[in-house]
């Protein structure tokens, strides 16, 4: 059906793709599409020389996310801010680099995600949720809840001028009940620190620990 009415819109190589999902959200047709080469080297011509993938602003993402903007990089890929166009929600996106350590380790942050996530069924430990995964184009992806600033920005906008003693408790309070849940589940997370720690858009203080890509059980390390 999508093809019957948008097949000029869509590229060769989305023509032939959009059979493997049975769900279409989104087409990105305003988008400026990347054009598949024949023989490229680079998934086809999706990433760079990194692995990273090429995210096209207003492009979709498994036919179902709208990218907005990016709103993270690292040594694991990049974070995109999305629209969900099945639930009509902003997500974070997480588009992990397409090389074989980086999706192995993703695989990994997932399992400790979706454990974190079962034992946090009431949303009170301060611990990021993950809502779905799935691969696209080769590239691992991961969603979560979209947060807001993280604590290191947030010290930056306050001209480094430090936080009242009580706003520091709250968010130490935070924080340490994120870690009551890891201990028990005898995780570590492996990189805590200020950019890690992200608030909550409900106005009140409220921060959750993210990033559990360098995570590990305690077994493992």
């Amino acid at each position: 059906e999508a093809l019957k009415y948008f097949r000029n819109q869509l590229t060769v190589y989305e023509q032939k793709e959009i059979f493997n999902y049975a769900e279409l959200w989104f087409l990105g047709l305003e988008a400026k599409k990347i054009e598949v080469l024949p023989e490229t080297q680079s998934n086809n011509c999706y990433d760079d020389e990194h692995g990273s993938y090429l995210k096209v602003l207003h492009d979709h993402i498994a036919y179902r996310y709208e990218v907005l903007e990016v709103i993270g990089k690292g040594s694991f890929g990049q974070v995109a801010k999305c629209l969900d166009h099945k639930t009509n929600e902003l997500v974070a996106l997480k588009i992990i680099r397409n090389k074989k350590r980086f999706h192995s380790q993703a695989l990994v942050e997932v399992k400790i995600l979706d454990a974190l996530l079962k034992k946090d069924k009431d949303d009170t430990h301060n611990i990021i949720h993950m809502k779905e995964y799935f691969y696209f184009r080769n590239h691992f992806c991961i969603s979560f809840e979209l947060l807001g600033i993280n604590l290191y920005e947030l010290i930056k906008k306050n001209n480094f001028q430090g936080f009242s003693l009580s706003l520091i408790r709250h968010f130490t309070q935070g924080v340490l009940r994120c870690l009551q849940v890891l201990y028990q589940e005898r995780i570590i997370h492996c990189d805590l620190k200020p950019e890690n720690i992200l608030l909550y858009h409900n106005g009140q203080g409220s921060v959750k620990v993210i990033d559990f890509g360098s995570s590990c059980y305690e077994h493992q390390r």
